[in-house]
């Protein structure tokens, strides 16, 4: 009866986190539609300098605390607590820090328009910080469906921001009170949402005790962020404003896509490993299941965003962009490996492995930082895919580890990843040459869709993939299950 349980919220988590996060990433499309047509590139490029900082800065405030708070099954009160001022006290210290750090900054780069404009995206950390916990609350309760609704009304509101400020003429601020506005209204409706309330209580035993395994996830993520925006430091020191406006256009819309499987793994996954295993079978059987659904969609996603990246530029955000298309394509080949980089991960981290995490992320950002230092000299495009190179290395690495942990060969994850990464490959090669040939640029956009859906479905159908076939089984009883309460209701 647990393991159905666990099953069905499972299934459930899966299916509200992706459907939302999905839902939040076009919204979110939307509106960075909008402001590109509006922005120039400079503008993207001086507010993508600020990325590396407020990442590291997020990174410090909780110390990996949260994290080491969903592993913890049996959290108190004091535990909850002992965090929450932590993280709210740490985030105000960093934000002086950081405020009174902005001119240094807006030097190194040697654009003045950085000490306003830092001082104002800060916030931003500081703003997140107090609803850290109660997120927490909401993902070990697994009320996946209440917090991906409130990303969404979150999504639309900071998106509006930032369009009605760039319509009034403010350039690059509207970027950053979007930026801003996101964890503002995240704060603001949180605390709406959520039961929890804090006492006044710090418990220094339960914070040492969280903090030996959120020290390892800490320098993970500090890590992270530095190889994350290894590109951004470089090309903002080498290279021009509207080059690294391209560069984070491209990257933008590459972490839209892929952000939306991060966050169904962030969400869910942890909480799910932790009840899962009990015993080593069982924990194998969802993990695999789970591995196998994330590279079946993430695969497809990237590769068909590779696939259609210039029609998509050119159509959406006009020919000025035309330079981020090769960026965008290689970014986006990259970033199918990181949603399954991160499921392997959590799966460490639910395993008591932080510190094998953390030095893996600490040799990959080491690694990244080498390559893309040595291949600067000779473009973005090849600084990228050595970036990307680094990506596919650390997934296979981790895998391995993870293939270890769980007493599987490693062959056979493997091989659960590159059945989906052949046949997206497939898919989108032979649509891109039976679509390449269609002139106008609206119907082969569409044309390529449209193909690759029905290529990719095609294949997984002959070859007989199970997860696809187990997915299709279990959307259909969902709506089968939802049209016969209709028809008693009106029994009824």
């Amino acid at each position: 009866m647990a393991t159905e349980t666990l099953k069905s919220k499972t299934a459930k988590g899966v299916f509200w986190s992706s459907a939302s996060n999905l839902l939040s990433q076009v919204v979110n499309m939307l509106f960075g539609l909008v402001l590109a047509r509006i922005l120039a590139p400079e503008d993207y490029g001086i507010v993508g300098l600020l990325t590396v900082f407020t990442g590291l800065a997020t990174a410090l405030q909780e110390c990996g605390l949260s994290s080491a708070l969903i592993n913890k099954k049996d959290a108190s009160q004091k535990d909850y607590d002992t965090v929450f001022w932590f993280t709210a006290g740490s985030s105000v210290v960093l934000y002086v820090i950081l405020f009174f750090c902005t001119p240094l900054i807006a030097d190194f780069y040697r654009i003045p328009e950085l000490k306003p404009l830092g001082r104002v995206v800060f916030l931003g950390f500081v703003f997140s910080s107090f609803c850290i916990v109660p997120i927490v609350k909401l993902q070990k309760d697994l009320h996946i469906k209440k917090f991906s609704l409130l990303i969404l009304l979150v999504t639309i509101l900071s998106g509006l921001c930032g369009v009605v400020m760039a319509l009034c003429g403010l350039a690059y601020w509207g970027l950053a009170l979007q930026s801003v506005g996101i964890f503002f209204f995240r704060m603001v409706f949180v605390w709406a949402a959520v039961r929890w309330k804090p006492t006044f209580s710090f418990d220094l035993h339960s914070f040492i005790s969280m903090w030996r395994y959120g020290v390892k996830i800490l320098i993970n993520r500090i890590v992270d962020t530095i190889s994350n925006n290894v590109l951004i430091i470089f090309l903002g020191r080498y290279y021009s404003h509207a080059q690294v406006g391209y560069y984070n256009q491209a990257s933008k819309w590459s972490y839209m896509a892929y952000s939306v499987f991060c966050g169904v793994v962030t969400g869910m996954m942890q909480p799910v490993f932790v009840q899962a295993s009990d015993t080593e079978e069982r924990l194998q059987r969802v993990f695999r299941k789970t591995f196998r659904f994330m590279a079946m969609i993430s695969f497809a996603c990237m590769f068909g965003l590779a696939l259609i990246a210039s029609e998509f530029i050119t159509v959406a955000i006009t020919d000025k962009w035309a330079p981020a298309v090769p960026l965008m394509r290689i970014l986006c080949v990259g970033g199918a490996f990181i949603p399954l980089t991160w499921m392997c991960n959590t799966l460490l981290l639910s395993r008591g492995k932080s510190n094998l995490v953390m030095w893996v992320a600490i040799a990959a950002s080491c690694l990244q930082l080498l390559m893309v230092f040595l291949c600067h000299p000779f473009g973005i495009q090849r600084m990228t895919m050595a970036y990307v190179g680094v990506l596919l290395l650390t997934f296979l690495f981790i895998q391995y580890m993870v293939g270890r942990e769980l007493k599987v060969n490693y062959f056979v994850l493997l091989t659960d990843s590159l059945f989906f990464c052949t046949i997206a490959a497939i898919s989108m090669l032979v649509t891109g040459w039976i679509a390449g040939h269609i002139e106008n640029i609206y119907g082969r956009l569409a044309g390529k869709i449209l193909l690759a859906v029905m290529v990719y479905v095609f294949l997984l159908r002959m070859t007989g993939a199970r997860i696809y076939l187990e997915m299709k089984d279990y959307l259909l009883q969902m709506i089968r299950a939802k049209f016969h309460r209709k028809d008693r209701g009106k029994e009824c």
